[in-house]
């Protein structure tokens, strides 16, 4: 998809860039529409505040966009409807939190007198379009070999690097031994036009698949690549013949922790690690 910002109308002013753009042209492909969603949580429980109902919301729609195999670059408009008109500085800043992307959707806010809930504060509601066939890669997907292993090791330096001052240390898969994990594990690597987008290193155990790591070039973040590789991965494990895919991340890593929630892994365990916490998630195939 393209984004369309012509000079012929009002330039949209540079705080808002990377939440909003007139329109966004997209070429034929699957097209999904998302039914407003409310802040309500899995439980049926609805939030009280603004913010929680609209993360929640947002939860929401990412969880449908994955369902169809998509993700927030696929998502051409959305629209925000608000009953509070104060809510609107509260809107933007989680929108620069959570959807922010250099060619953002098209995006309506509308403050209404009322929602279908009483107890609604906001809903949000999207419109994507996947332009890759379903199923099609985003680019090449192979198996790794030994003379891949120096990519490997920059691409995952590079993806886990923001984490080194939320620990006070490198994570655990940038110190790993890439050449002895590619002779024993299964790797798959994404690439297209020469550059190595993302990569999944999974493990084949006796009752399920473990996901070794999980990681996504900086420069590739928010265009559903990682989901994309979660769902091979899926694949993968449901071909080998299990029914369970499970991981580990750290509990500071919040935004993968969260990844994975949405992605519809449950935590399991929590236990002490290196002076942090080791969340362990596992998901049902």
């Amino acid at each position: 998809m393209t984004i369309l910002n012509p000079p012929t109308i009002w330039t949209v002013p540079e705080p808002f860039r990377t939440i909003y753009t007139h329109a966004r042209q997209a070429s034929t492909g699957r097209t999904l529409f998302v039914s407003g969603q409310f802040g309500v949580a899995p439980d049926g429980r609805m939030h009280e505040d603004f913010a929680d109902q609209l993360g929640q919301a947002m939860d929401n729609v990412e969880a449908l966009l994955a369902a169809a195999g998509m993700g927030l670059a696929d998502v051409a408009r959305a629209t925000f409807f608000l009953t509070r008109a104060g809510d609107l500085p509260m809107l933007g800043q989680v929108r620069r939190a959570r959807w922010a992307s250099d060619a953002p959707a098209a995006v309506t806010v509308i403050v209404v007198a009322g929602l279908a809930r009483p107890d609604a504060l906001v809903e949000v509601e999207v419109t994507a379009v996947a332009t890759d066939p379903a199923g099609r890669a985003p680019g090449t997907l192979r198996s790794a070999t030994k003379e891949d292993v120096p990519r490997i090791e920059a691409l995952v330096r590079a993806a886990y690097a923001k984490w080194i001052p939320v620990i006070g240390r490198e994570p655990v898969p940038m110190i790993a031994d890439y050449a002895l994990a590619v002779r024993v594990n299964r790797f798959g690597l994404l690439e297209r036009d020469g550059s190595l987008l993302a990569l999944i290193e999974t493990i084949p155990r006796a009752d399920h698949l473990w996901v070794e790591n999980l990681a996504v070039a900086p420069a590739r973040r928010g265009q559903g690549l990682g989901r994309w590789m979660l769902q091979r991965a899926e694949d993968d494990g449901r071909a080998l013949g299990h029914t369970m895919m499970r991981l580990v991340t750290n509990q500071a890593f919040a935004g993968n922790v969260e990844f994975y929630r949405r992605a519809g892994f449950a935590v399991e365990r929590e236990e002490p690690f290196r002076g942090g916490v080791a969340v362990y998630l596992g998901k049902v195939l």
